[in-house]
């Protein structure tokens, strides 16, 4: 299975909760290429990058647990 990339990203002034998913790809070329459009046309400040492997979340993982 393929990676899939998941672009997110945040406006100015607005608070992390309210970030948008930007683009979807399986391919990092489009991903930094929708960022850079993303901040120069439409005002995006704060990006992440997320991957998604068609496999289910493990939540009881204790890298995940942040406290």
């Amino acid at each position: 299975m393929t990676t899939e990339y998941i672009l997110y990203g945040c406006k100015k002034n607005q608070p992390d909760y309210m970030e948008e998913i930007i683009c979807t790809s399986y391919n990092t070329l489009d991903i930094k290429k929708a960022k850079k459009f993303a901040k120069t046309n439409r005002q995006f400040v704060k990006f992440r990058v997320a991957t998604y492997n068609g496999g289910m979340p493990n939540f009881n993982d204790p890298k995940l647990v942040n406290l």
